[in-house]
């Protein structure tokens, strides 16, 4: 229904409201997904990293710490997928978008969830936190990863939710990743056209609560046979003609990347010169490295060559 009424403590000239919608805690949910795996003889390592697959009958996998894991089937879900034959990471468009948390009081807050229909994005919802107070979670500033100005960024979507919500008090703040397909249709299904056993999921698109269970009860079909008549909507093998111009558009933003990543210089000349909170890729004994300053002042670096296929 169209309303002008929201909840929020700014006007509006309208909004679309939807009712029957619900707001649960993904954690706790996820927890609850666990509590019932378990109980039914099933089992979760955390902390276990996979470095190699073997797609045979049966898979064989081995861990980090050199321990096999042998099994008949194995879902890749890894967000961005790994041992990934099929090339999906050149159909898959990373972004990132940032997060600002603030205490409101609790009798200040709005009561729903919302999200702007203006070019760049927010959305508004609160959870609990603590007594008589409420969190109020606001995103925004959506980019591409290496992008930079992402202090700016965060300035920008913290003037904005000051601006809307005086009352409120910024505590938190952090950013999400998220992958989107060409097609904007999540991967999920038979991994490449010669996976027999090795499944994927990717290209959530930031809806990954309601994509995750459907994922798991494609998944769960692919495996066990069943035939739903939604399964070639979201197969990893289709391209689609209108996949075409979405797809060069993507390899033209990999390939400006791939080239103009090595030729260009960095915005700072040497690791003393990023700022806190901010990363750089500089030449640290004739090597490129990524380097990240955390909060505390300390330089994190790493090699800045890309360990899927070396770039």
């Amino acid at each position: 229904s169209f309303v002008t009424d929201t909840g929020l403590p700014y006007p509006v000239a309208g909004a679309v409201r939807v009712e029957g919608q619900a707001q649960f805690h993904p954690r706790k949910y996820l927890l609850a997904l666990v509590a019932d795996l378990v109980g039914r003889g099933g089992k979760v390592y955390e902390r276990t990293r996979v470095v190699s697959l073997d797609e045979g009958e049966p898979c064989r996998l081995t861990t980090e710490a050199g321990a096999e894991i042998v099994a008949r089937d194995v879902v890749v879900a890894t967000h961005y997928p790994v041992f990934d034959r099929a090339l999906l990471f050149s159909r898959l468009e990373p972004h990132r978008e940032l997060v600002v948390a603030a205490t409101v009081p609790a009798d200040r807050d709005p009561g729903g969830m919302y999200i702007t229909q203006e070019q760049n994005t927010r959305s508004v919802r609160t959870a609990p936190y603590g007594e008589n107070q409420r969190l109020l979670i606001v995103t925004g500033e959506k980019f591409k990863p290496g992008d930079g100005e992402v202090s700016e960024r965060y300035e920008q979507l913290a003037a904005w939710t000051e601006r809307r919500f005086p009352f409120a008090r910024i505590t938190h703040r952090w950013a999400a990743q998220d992958n989107t397909t060409t097609d904007r249709v999540p991967y999920v299904g038979r991994f490449h056209p010669g996976a027999r056993h090795v499944y994927v999921a990717t290209g959530f698109g930031g809806w990954g609560m309601s994509n995750g269970v459907m994922s798991g009860r494609l998944l769960t079909a692919c495996i066990t046979g069943e035939e739903l008549p939604w399964t070639s909507l979201y197969d990893p093998r289709r391209l689609h003609p209108r996949e075409t111009s979405s797809l060069l558009k993507v390899q033209g933003s990999v390939l400006k990347h791939f080239v103009g990543d090595r030729l260009r210089a960095s915005h700072v000349d040497s690791v003393e010169d990023i700022a806190p909170g901010s990363g750089a890729v500089v030449r640290v004994g004739g090597r490129r490295c990524a380097v990240y300053r955390d909060e505390s002042g300390t330089a994190h670096a790493v090699s800045a060559r890309c360990t899927h296929l070396g770039c």
